[in-house]
């Protein structure tokens, strides 16, 4: 692995001095690995290209699994498909955020998305969650959705102008994202002239209608999170309703006040049979705000939170790779090994159901997964999952900010990963099928995607290293200082209009709000004198 990596290193040095790292200044050779200048900020420019990756699609009981050609292509694929967010210790997590983009312009409305893996025993490891935007062969299409934690799905039979709203109900602001596209609207309409049955449909038959779905539209606005809050002496406990219950009322939701394209043809969305609807915090999307692509000013909505100290979980989970394990979630196989399943509130073994992460160092060698707080679904943007697997969504979309705040305290420990943090993104396809064992059971050798970003590469280093894995690998030899002695805030920002990645360091006093405008980012970024930022 150290051998690999150092030839690693000495190539990317000689590449990354034409475009524009520190090395220039001088470097240092350390266990094999090249370290030039401690930096502020490592920003990735370009970094997506057209490709292909072999898409896990069967694990057999007897070991041998299957896979076929996943096709890729966009500004940062294939790491605009969804991620998962990874920790190896000695880490001390004082806080995470994740957040997708909304923008809009005229005439049209926008919303945002909310939806990883790695390995690093030996390799490190990446992949990408299918898209589903196949379009039906007649005009009408059915529309499958999240609300409130819920997949429900509908035929798009609304082909005309809605009935105007009675004077005495309020409007509401309506943010989709629809086969990939961000959009918002005004909830002005309140159902057909003739009142629709108030039976509810039965899971059988939204199952039914789940599976013939081609488009996916996940809601911002009309989704509800699971959040957990507890004591030092309660016990966290789980949503009591989980994904996939159908039986619930729901409020109804208007369609766009004009169509919306899509590949092939422009789709109008039909009105959803309706769930109850709010956000981590509700609040309407701006209106006027320019167009997508981080060009112009737009709105970070957050879709996940976690506060060690106050014991704050919202709509994210801890996850790791103790599947099997007594008193555990999850399964395991001697072919397979240990699948993903919930981790307790150490971190270092499994649970029955989600927990809270406490607010302790988790110590070296020990890995924390973290994704969103909705379930996988058969059919869903997850794609195959390894039978028995606890399954979460990843973060998805081609812009999305991850704030997080963590000390990596010396631990002092040598040998296998010892006393060497980390921080990386994974192509979410990898933990859900195999992150670590037989390489033919992850998309991960084939380049589905893997993004380090913040890596320790000997025992005891001070240097945290970034390093991107996919079709078109590249790296840094600059490196950020490990915040051994006091907690450190970063952000690693994904931009779709320039193809980048951006790692920032950034001010202690930085909040992790519900909201923060693109303005307030690049304001945070600009303050970081241009002699501490290091270009790839």
């Amino acid at each position: 692995m150290h051998v690999k990596r150092a030839v690693v290193g000495i190539v990317l040095t000689s590449v990354a001095v034409v475009q524009g790292d520190l090395c220039g200044q001088g470097s240092t050779n350390v266990g094999g690995n090249v370290y030039c200048q401690a930096v502020k900020a490592i920003r990735y420019d370009k970094v997506g290209a057209a490709g292909s990756y072999k898409d896990i699609v069967n694990m057999a009981p007897d070991g041998t699994c299957t896979s076929q050609p996943k096709q890729f292509s966009g500004a940062l694929s294939p790491l605009d498909e969804e991620l998962s967010l990874h920790f190896r210790g000695p880490i001390h997590l004082k806080q995470i955020a994740v957040y997708n983009l909304s923008t809009t312009v005229p005439g049209k409305r926008s919303a945002s998305i909310a939806q990883r893996r790695h390995q690093h025993h030996l390799f490190h490891k990446t992949r990408e969650p299918a898209e589903v935007v196949d379009g039906d062969k007649e005009k009408r299409q059915y529309v499958t959705a999240t609300i409130d934690g819920k997949v429900v799905s509908w035929l798009n039979n609304y082909s005309g102008t809605p009935v105007a709203p009675a004077a005495s109900q309020n409007p509401v602001i309506v943010t989709a994202t629809i086969n990939g596209q961000v959009v918002s609207w005004t909830n002005n309409w309140f159902g057909p002239s003739t009142p629709p049955s108030t039976t509810p449909a039965s899971p059988a038959a939204l199952s039914a209608t789940r599976q013939a779905s081609t488009s996916i539209l996940s809601t911002s606005r009309q989704t509800s999170y699971t959040t957990f809050t507890r004591t030092a002496t309660t016990t966290a406990v789980p949503s009591a309703q989980p994904a996939g219950a159908y039986s619930v009322p729901v409020p109804q939701v208007a369609p766009p006040p004009a169509p919306i394209p899509v590949a092939p043809a422009s789709l109008s969305l039909a009105p959803a049979p309706a769930e109850n609807a709010k956000p981590e915090q509700p609040h309407a999307t701006p209106s006027s705000q320019p167009a997508a692509g981080n060009s112009g000013s737009g709105v970070y909505q957050r879709i996940g939170y976690y506060n060690s100290a106050t014991q704050t979980l919202k709509n994210l989970v801890f996850l790791g790779n103790y599947g099997g394990e007594s008193g555990s979630s999850g399964v395991f196989d001697f072919h397979y090994g240990a699948s993903l399943a919930y981790t307790g509130t150490d971190g270092c073994h499994g649970a029955t159901s989600p927990q809270i992460l406490s607010d302790k160092v988790i110590p070296s060698d020990k890995e924390i997964i973290v994704m969103l707080g909705e379930k996988c679904a058969e059919n869903s943007a997850c794609g195959y999952t390894r039978p028995g697997t606890v399954a979460h969504h990843g973060f998805a979309g081609a812009d999305k900010l991850f704030l997080m705040e963590f000390s990596m305290p010396a631990d002092g420990t040598s040998g296998f990963n010892g006393d060497m943090p980390a921080v990386w993104l994974l192509n979410a396809k990898i933990p859900r099928t195999l992150q670590y064992g037989n390489p033919e059971c992850s998309c991960w050798k084939s380049g589905c995607g893997e993004f380090d970003v913040a890596e320790a590469l000997h025992s005891g280093s001070k240097f945290l290293k970034s390093t991107l894995h996919t079709n078109k690998p590249t790296g840094d030899s600059d490196y950020i200082m490990r915040p051994t002695d006091k907690p450190l805030k970063l952000a690693v920002i994904f931009k779709s209009a320039n193809a980048g990645i951006q790692i920032e360091v950034l001010p202690d006093s930085t909040e992790f709000k519900t909201r923060l405008t693109t303005d307030e980012i690049d304001t945070l970024c600009n303050s970081i004198n241009e002699k501490a930022v290091s270009h790839v």
